[in-house]
């Protein structure tokens, strides 16, 4: 494999054959710092996603600039890819902007510029933050985006919008987009932190034709009062069992009810799907037809959050430290071989809907937000074999079983139940071990992952 060439000749290779312009402005000024963004103490970045409605002049240029961004993104990573593999240079976000200007220049090309230019630089460096994920091994290589499978957005900076707070409603504005004269219709179902603007906008369009306006701000979260056990200084905590016969179990025995809202709308999706595929290719009817599907899979979708997002801020605010078990979802979801595949498919499916993977993503990020811990317990430790009375550990248990008794104490175990408690108990272990090691005035970190840690002794 050929080096990487730099230099003299990898401007000329940039200039002559890829199209990418010399770096000519301001070549005469003096060299300054960038300056850095400036955050207040304590302030962590937020998105606030509010629904609105376009007027038809607003949707026909809202989809050109969804258009454009992804042709955008798309020669972007073809220029990149093929200056690698075909002249080993590399191009980067400066050299990606300088091509964007003379695409803009090529004939035929004229509907680039309908498009905010600001707009355009931010899929380029989305880009280059997907290749740089990529490098670091964090990600996949970035793909093609294509019309019918990737999500519609566009992200307008602070001098691609215009934001006029309301007096009258603190924590609404109106919103006028580039390339547009009319504010957008927003529908303000909570305010945001008044007398701030915010750092950018991001504007999408699903699947099912509805479109939101994501608002990221700078904002001061006040960390919640801590949470004591009845009786004593212990923080109090609250072992979660993950599944699928019940979607959450606590380790008081509580348990949230798997929704199995793919279930209960199988037959309708089924319908809608045969419906689809009786419509001819390219018809505005098909097209009608997807969009019921997609309105439908939006419908799920909104169900699942709103319940996850209300069981987990409940959780959160009754508890300060919250214990989980580490799950590698993604090989529990793998295709199943052979005779069982039809079951494993079925059971991939009940994974899927429970929504392990979006649960655990709002505990990690409101434990950080409001000042709570959330311990993930090592993935191999046997919460469900073993006895949360004596800590015995007995036999592998099939998922048919959901009672069992212990052959040591004879004690009678619910089977999650039983793993949660146990969760809770190895938990508090691992947070009392990293809490005793921090210094005077330290808190615990927000996450802490068992199998992070060096030295961690196995509990008995």
């Amino acid at each position: 494999m050929a080096d990487r060439i730099s230099g003299e000749e990898a401007r000329r290779i940039k200039r002559d054959l890829l199209g990418v312009g010399d770096r000519t402005k301001h070549r005469s000024r003096a060299a300054s710092p960038l300056k850095g963004l400036v955050r207040r103490p304590g302030a962590q970045q937020r998105v606030y996603r509010y629904r609105f409605y376009p007027t038809p002049e607003q949707a026909t240029q809202l989809q050109q600039t969804f258009g454009a961004c992804r042709w955008v993104y798309n020669e972007g990573l073809a220029l990149r890819e093929q200056a690698w593999e075909r002249h080993r240079v590399s191009v980067g976000f400066a050299e990606t902007c300088r091509a964007l200007t003379g695409w803009k220049r090529m004939p035929g090309r004229a509907w680039l510029k309908e498009a905010s230019s600001t707009v355009l630089q931010q899929v380029l460096r989305h880009l280059d933050a997907a290749f740089s994920r990529f490098f670091k091994g964090s990600s996949k290589r970035p793909q093609r985006k294509r019309k019918h499978r990737s999500k519609d957005s566009a992200t307008y900076v602070r001098t691609g919008f215009r934001w006029v707070e309301d007096p009258e409603r603190p924590g609404t504005a109106s919103v006028t987009l580039a390339k547009q004269t009319v504010p957008l219709d927003v529908r303000w179902s909570r305010a945001l932190p008044p007398g701030q603007l915010p750092v950018k906008l991001t504007v999408t369009r699903d699947r099912a034709g509805r479109f939101f306006l994501s608002v990221l701000v700078e904002e001061v979260i006040a960390p919640l009062p801590e949470v004591f056990a009845s009786g004593g200084r212990e923080p109090k905590a609250v072992g979660l069992d993950l599944g699928l016969a019940a979607l959450v179990t606590l380790d008081d025995g509580e348990k949230l009810a798997h929704p199995r809202l793919f279930g209960k709308y199988e037959k309708r999706l089924a319908s809608l799907q045969r419906d689809l595929h009786r419509k001819e290719r390219g018809s505005k009817n098909r097209g009608k037809a997807r969009e019921r599907i997609a309105r439908l899979y939006a419908k799920i979708g909104d169900v699942r959050r709103d319940l996850l997002d209300r069981f987990t801020t409940r959780l959160v605010r009754e508890n300060q430290v919250l214990v989980v078990e580490d799950l590698a979802i993604g090989n529990l979801m793998r295709a199943g071989t052979g005779t069982g595949r039809r079951r494993k498919a079925a059971l991939n499916r009940s994974i899927g809907d429970a929504a392990w993977g979006e649960l655990l993503r709002q505990l990690t990020y409101k434990c950080a937000w409001y000042g709570r811990t959330l311990v993930v317990v090592d993935r191999f430790f046997p919460s469900t074999r073993r006895c949360s009375a004596c800590h015995a550990k007995g036999p592998r248990q099939d998922v048919s079983i959901r009672a069992w008794t212990c052959a040591e104490c004879g004690a009678a175990h619910d089977r999650d139940t039983n793993a949660a408690v146990n969760l809770h108990d190895e938990g508090m272990r691992i947070y009392r071990m990293v809490a005793s090691a921090l210094p005077p005035g330290r808190v615990p970190p927000s996450v802490i992952r068992a199998s992070e840690l060096e030295d961690l002794a196995p509990a008995a």
